[in-house]
């Protein structure tokens, strides 16, 4: 491999672990929601729109991972 090579790997490698923290991240925030049933903190539909932004945005996100954005 040529010095170019080994850095855009390096590189990638890089972006790579940042998704991945990124992923477990989402993971921990979402946990963090309301959870339905909760009475100390009900839910209600601004929850229910900001739920639907994260799905409509992670569905993005799968779309460009599965080479099917358009």
């Amino acid at each position: 491999m040529t010095k170019p090579d080994l850095e855009a790997e390096a590189a990638y490698v890089k972006a790579h672990e940042r998704a991945r923290e990124l992923l477990a991240c989402i993971g921990e925030l979402l946990s963090d929601t309301p959870a339905p049933g909760d009475d100390e903190h009900p839910i209600d539909w601004s929850h229910v729109g900001s739920m639907g932004h994260v799905n409509e945005m992670l569905s993005q996100v799968v779309a460009f991972l599965e080479g099917s954005d358009s």
